[in-house]
């Protein structure tokens, strides 16, 4: 019998920035490698439905901050089905702006609008653009992450939901803030790109297997560094790199 994980990769021609799709390329391949069949269930407009019962996953890129708020009144559409997906320890993951869509609130420079709120955090608009490389290690198992990021908001949290510990870059809210990404159950997010599913496929393991057993399949195969050795070579450089620069002022 194959073991199957079900991903709802959401709206992908709306959430279509930095070349993130390659994160659901990255499911698809570690899948593959671990005799897994991944299927890919695409909610490609705001008025297919959703089925949150009969998958396990999902997934949202990033974005423009000027959907989210479209989006998010799409999902309070299915206000119990979400909540289920959530009591229930299935798998969020959003990257970047999207953010928004589970926060609190957003706070734009001329505006603001209520996320679906089971994130306790606010996202605010940053005066300008930041970007560089980011590097930080998971609060739950220490596992190390490399990405990068281009940074149109801050992150508040409100209380301790921080997903990981930052050893460079620009933390949630600012460069001298050393959290970065916030979770909560299985509702992970993270300012990270890379994509950073790609860059860092330990992680893209982890969550497959987390998925998994949380429906009740335990997945015995383990991958090695040798599975991995590209991806562990360009981690170990992109550190080399990081250590040559100086900090800078992100503010």
């Amino acid at each position: 019998m194959i073991n199957e994980l079900n991903i709802l990769w959401m709206y992908p021609d709306i959430l279509n920035l930095h070349g993130d799709r390659g994160n659901i390329m990255a499911f698809e391949k570690i899948g593959n490698m671990l005799d897994i069949k991944v299927n890919i269930n695409k909610v490609e407009s705001y008025n297919n439905e959703i089925d949150f019962e009969n998958n396990d996953i999902m997934f949202f890129n990033v974005g423009e901050i000027k959907v989210m708020p479209t989006i998010i009144e799409t999902l309070k559409k299915y206000s119990n089905e979400l909540q289920k997906f959530i009591d229930d320890n299935k798998t969020i993951v959003l990257i970047g702006a999207s953010g928004c869509i589970m926060a609190k609130k957003t706070i734009r420079k001329d505006s603001e609008f209520e996320g679906l709120g089971f994130l306790d955090m606010d996202l605010v608009e940053r005066k300008s653009i930041y970007g560089d490389d980011i590097l930080f290690k998971l609060n739950e198992n220490n596992m190390e992450i490399v990405g990068c990021q281009i940074k149109m908001l801050d992150t508040i949290l409100h209380s301790d939901i921080s997903l990981a510990t930052l050893e460079y870059g620009s933390g949630n809210n600012g460069y001298n803030e050393k959290t970065e990404g916030a979770k909560y159950k299985n509702i992970i997010y993270t300012n990270a790109l890379g994509p950073v599913f790609i860059k860092n496929p330990w992680y893209t393991e982890l969550l497959i297997k987390n998925a998994l057993k949380n429906k009740g399949i335990n997945i015995e195969k383990i991958l090695t560094d040798n599975d991995f050795a590209l991806e562990i070579n360009s981690l170990n450089a992109i550190k080399n790199f990081i250590n040559q620069k100086g900090e800078k002022d992100v503010s």
